[in-house]
């Protein structure tokens, strides 16, 4: 069974995850920490994300699973398109990271069983939100946090009932 794992970086106070295929804001060490977090792993991304966000270019040493309604193909090594989050979910893989855009974080939500997060403080300009997330803090709990000036990194867990 893959560990289903959602990471994202989020405006904290009105949800901005992006602003026009582009991150609201620089933090160099936000980038390095998804790096080494979904480094030798699975991603899974929708076609807004990997045709704005990566500009059809995959993420190295990953395999970029991107979730399209339309029936794609692609030639490039380690890129696979499937037509649904249930199809993209449904692999063997140790970690499965969800890494959006806002629709498969929505679709993912109910899945996952970690949140890695990084809380951006402030309001950002953007076209694209993910306010969800909080309403669903009740199923998880706080493993995790790492302030920093202006971010801070929260890791959640899904609460398991026995």
């Amino acid at each position: 069974m893959s560990e289903i794992i959602l990471i994202a970086a989020i405006a904290q106070t009105n949800g901005v995850i992006g602003n026009h295929g582009r991150l609201p804001w620089s933090i160099p060490e936000d980038l390095q920490r998804f790096r080494r977090l979904t480094l030798h792993h699975t991603v899974i991304m929708g076609r807004k994300t990997w045709e704005f966000d990566l500009q059809k270019r995959p993420l190295p040493q990953r395999i970029n699973v991107i979730v399209s309604s339309q029936s794609l193909r692609s030639e490039l090594p380690n890129v696979e398109f499937v037509r649904s989050l249930s199809q993209a979910l449904d692999r063997s893989d140790e970690k499965l990271f969800v890494i959006g855009g806002a629709s498969i974080y929505r679709q993912a939500l109910e899945f996952v069983d970690c949140m890695e997060l990084t809380i951006v403080e402030g309001n950002y300009e953007g076209d694209v939100c993910f306010l969800e997330w909080r309403d669903h803090l009740n199923e998880f709990e706080l493993v995790n946090l790492e302030p920093r000036e202006g971010y801070r990194f929260e890791t959640y867990r899904r609460i398991v009932s026995q």
